[in-house]
């Protein structure tokens, strides 16, 4: 049941695992009288039945199918910068759980695969795209939606450095267990865990759950500025020093205002890189694998966040939540690496 990615390991020790959604991205382009039509806010992400996806795309022409999911883009993209890497999640032995899988491979990964041959159909996620580049996303859950606590295996859980959760599957009473167990069960097993907020609309639905979750012991917690105002009710800046109040390290994506990172109590923050924006499908889990590599490599604060910058600002120059570009280039080019 567990379809699990994992990249080779040095030393019996991983550097991260990632916990989410297997999803299938599927992106069309829309305008925004279209979109209206379908009343779905634009910006956000909403769980729908696979029949709505497919009745919008009979009328649409499809962009791009791609692997996807938040914290599966994220560990493909370390995957790529050389981090030993694996991912935990759900899907099933059809013609999109196969796509994902062989996205997945062609990146170099060691593949361990337990497939769902029965049940529902893998998961996929309509992107989309209206002319300003900006994505909203309609989710069928599908096979994602069956993740368990069983699943997760627990020798693997135990041999990762960081541990990091995508905050979609909040939406799942399950996965919230899993959740809540692992973060208890990292104050005993000193391996840090990262939460992605994720989405602004799931802030607004699991609020008070996501802050108990918060409460109990996240170590760097990844959020848009919407997701941080919606999470704490409160304006930027005083959402921030709630936050840091809580958690060890927090940092917020702001678009073409760059990025921003509280810890210890001191703001740091970093410009955004001007660039023409295509689709910004991608950009904050992207943003993420470039500050968690540059942070695993013990790399400086102000380097953490120019590396996720850069990532995010490659991304959105193309479709999809995943580039083909070699970001280790990327990262010489702009003296991340040596």
């Amino acid at each position: 049941m567990l379809y699990q990615l994992t990249y080779k390991m040095k030393n019996n020790k991983y550097d991260i695992l990632g916990i989410g959604n297997a999803i299938t991205d599927i992106l069309i382009n829309i305008d925004e009288n279209t979109l209206d039509s379908l009343k779905i806010q634009p910006g956000s992400m909403s769980l729908v039945d696979v029949s709505f996806i497919r009745n919008i795309l009979n009328k649409n022409k499809i962009v791009k199918t791609s692997a996807g999911g938040s914290v599966a883009n994220t560990i493909s993209t370390l995957a790529k910068l050389g981090i030993e890497c694996s991912f935990a999640g759900i899907r099933k032995n059809d013609e999109y759980g196969k796509l994902f899988s062989s996205s997945m491979q062609g990146d170099g990964n060691n593949l361990i695969n337990n497939e769902k041959k029965e049940g529902l159909p893998s998961s996929i996620c309509l992107v989309m795209v209206t002319p300003n580049g900006e994505r909203t996303m309609c989710t069928y859950l599908g096979a994602s939606g069956n993740l368990k606590n069983e699943d997760i295996d627990q020798e693997i859980l135990d041999k990762h450095k960081i541990v990091y959760l995508e905050g979609y599957l909040f939406d799942l009473p399950e996965a919230k267990n899993i959740f809540f167990d692992i973060v208890t069960k990292s104050k005993k097993e000193n391996f840090k865990v990262a939460l992605s907020l994720s989405d602004g609309f799931c802030v607004d639905r699991h609020r008070e759950e996501f802050k108990e979750l918060i409460n109990l012991n996240i170590d760097i917690l990844f959020s848009n500025e919407q997701e941080i105002e919606s999470l704490f009710e409160k304006d930027f800046t005083n959402s921030l020093k709630e936050a840091g109040n809580k958690v060890d390290t927090t940092i917020v994506t702001r678009g073409n205002k760059g990025a921003a990172l509280f810890k210890n109590s001191k703001l740091i923050t970093v410009d955004a890189i001007e660039t023409e924006v295509l689709d910004t499908t991608g950009a904050g889990d992207n943003f993420a694998a470039g500050y968690l590599y540059a942070f695993l490599n013990n790399l400086s604060i102000d380097t953490c966040l120019k590396a996720g910058v850069l990532c995010a600002t490659d991304v959105i120059k193309y479709y999809g939540a995943r580039t083909d570009n070699n970001i280790k280039n990327l990262f010489k080019e702009h003296n991340i690496i040596g």
